[in-house]
Parts: C-alpha cells; sequence; structure tokens
C-alpha cells in the first residue's frame, strides 16, 4: 500500500514475496582477460530473457561507484519474477546484481550498501523512484518506507509475524500493462503539477490506509484490514492509474467480500499487471475469474530479502 504517494514523501508499506531471483558470477573465463569491459567484459545469460541492456547498465553502475575495475566475468540471471508486471523485478535484478558484485568486489557483505548501490541503479529504470522497491527485495519481509528527501530515507522492517488469519491472499494476472512504471510515475508528476491540492488529499487518504492496515496487522484485525485494501485502492483509481478494464473485477472482487488492489505503477490502455487479492472464497473468486479469462496464483509474503546461497 502505497504506490505513488510515496514518490511524494508518504509513507508505504511493502512487502517482499516468495519468488525469487538468482544472479551467478563465474569469475573463471581467463581466455577473455584482454578485452576492454565496453568490447565485452561481461558476458550475460538470463533465463528468462531480460533486458541485457539494464543489466549491464547495473554492472557498469556499481563497478562506477565502488571504483573498482572488474576482470572477465559471466553473469547468469534466472528469475521467478516476470518483467514489466509491477512486482519489482527490476529491483530484483538491481540487488542481486549489486549483491554478487560488491560481494565479488570486495570479499564482504554490507546490506545497507548494498541497497544504496541498488537504488542508483533502479534510476536508470524509473527516473525518479522512491527507493522502496530496492529496499524491500535487500531487506525482505514488511517494510514500512518513507523517502521524505533525496537523502534522507526511513525504513522500517516491520518486527511482527505475518498473521496466518490474514494469509489468504492471491494474485489475479490481468495481463502485462502497455505502460512501465517510469511512464505511470511520470504521468501522475504530471496531473499532480496541474492540480496539487487534489493530489495531496488523495496522497493524505493513501497515507491513511496504509497506518489503518499496520494497525489491522498488528492487532490481526481483518475488517479494517479488508477495508483498508478496497479505501486504498480507492485512492489509486482516483489518480487514474487503474485500467477501466479491470475496475469492474475488482468491484465484484469486493461485492464477494473481498478486496484487490493494484501493485506498483498500475496501468490506463488495457492491463494492469497482477492484482493483489484478499479471499475467503477462493472458489467464488474463481468464477468470477473465469467470466473476466483471468488466471490466479498463490502467493506468500513477508518472503526473505537478498542473501547470499550457498553452491
Amino acid at each position: 500500500m502505497g504506490e505513488h504517494a510515496v514518490v511524494y514523501g508518504k509513507p508505504a508499506l511493502l512487502s517482499a514475496i516468495n519468488k525469487r531471483l538468482i544472479v551467478t558470477l563465474d569469475a573463471g573465463n581467463s581466455t577473455r582477460s584482454k578485452l576492454s569491459f565496453d568490447e565485452g567484459r561481461v558476458r550475460i545469460l538470463t533465463i528468462p530473457k531480460a533486458s541485457d541492456r539494464y543489466i549491464r547498465h547495473a554492472v557498469d553502475t556499481v563497478c562506477g561507484l565502488l571504483k573498482k575495475d572488474i576482470p572477465p566475468i559471466d553473469i547468469t540471471v534466472r528469475s521467478d519474477i516476470p518483467s514489466g508486471f509491477h512486482l519489482g523485478s527490476s529491483a530484483a535484478v538491481a540487488v542481486a546484481i549489486a549483491g554478487v558484485l560488491y560481494y565479488y568486489l570486495t570479499n564482504s557483505w554490507d546490506l545497507e550498501k548494498i541497497n544504496i548501490l541498488a537504488y542508483e541503479v533502479e534510476k536508470k529504470m524509473h527516473g525518479n523512484p522512491s527507493g522502496g522497491d530496492n529496499t524491500t527485495v535487500a531487506y525482505g519481509g514488511f517494510v514500512r518506507y518513507q523517502k521524505k528527501s533525496e537523502t534522507e530515507k526511513v525504513f522500517e522492517k516491520m518486527p511482527f509475524v505475518f498473521p496466518k488469519s490474514l494469509d489468504h491472499f492471491c494474485l489475479i494476472d490481468t495481463g502485462r500493462p502497455k505502460e512501465n512504471t517510469g511512464t505511470m510515475v511520470a504521468r501522475v508528476r504530471d496531473m499532480y503539477n496541474g492540480n496539487p491540492e487534489k493530489f495531496n488529499t488523495i496522497f493524505d487518504t493513501n497515507e491513511k490506509q496504509v497506518e489503518r492496515m499496520l494497525d489491522a496487522l498488528k492487532n490481526n484485525n481483518e475488517e479494517m484490514f479488508i477495508d483498508a485494501i478496497r479505501k486504498g485502492e480507492g485512492t489509486l483509481e482516483d489518480m487514474g492509474v487503474v485500467s477501466g478494464k479491470v475496475i469492474p473485477l475488482i468491484r465484484d472482487i469486493e461485492k464477494a467480500g473481498g478486496g484487490a488492489k493494484i501493485l506498483g505503477g498500475g496501468g490506463i490502455k488495457e492491463n494492469v499487471g497482477f492484482l493483489l487479492c484478499y479471499t475467503h472464497d477462493m472458489q467464488h473468486i474463481n468464477k468470477i475469474l473465469r467470466q473476466y479469462g483471468y488466471a490466479v496464483q498463490n502467493i506468500g509474503l513477508g518472503g526473505e530479502g537478498v542473501r547470499i546461497e550457498t553452491a
């Protein structure tokens, strides 16, 4: 909760999920030692196919900030996180690349520094990111994040364990949006500049739902939890970042006693990526989804952040 409003200094509640992206670095290719960086010092393999340009940008950014030259390496990226669906795939790439290079080049592990490096990488993708995505990917669990200024970013990893009684989430795949996150952030910025009073009111309401959701999680209050999801989604619709194609589905889920909201930037032309849906009645939701032709998958919230995998 808190998409878009977080760019304007409001708090957001973010959660890591139980999907992984793994980056492997292999420095054993000595036959390429005379190649310059630009000529191909880094060879990339991605599964499934991802943006080599973004990965190369991540490598270049991290090495530049660390002021380290890099020998010839192979980088392999394997991901369970679909790109372009507002699930934080670019943040996962940024954090994992920053982590593997930091560990390789410094022979140490510093989560705070890795997160700072990943944020600089993310600027390439989103222009003016809040920093919330990379922070959540780095630290995992539930994070309350607030970007008060470019130099003051406050985050708190929530100490509570996600209540099992509220573990009734799924993801609804509405299809990949036509717009990326950067486009949607720019759209909100243009609308904000045209009517700051209206958008400040929307952002204030969104902030209230973030705090209500936190209270509901801490106190295991399902009624408040569902209401916060619905009202938070309402603010996103008021921002103009929810496609009219999926709003009727969201209303049908609410009528069935649940709640649903977009994730990340959203979309306006057709699809919005994944909807996060809360429901006790999966059978009813599946019946609704068949009418719309959308697929659903289970999801676990509060997943682990970046880590070094054992060989």
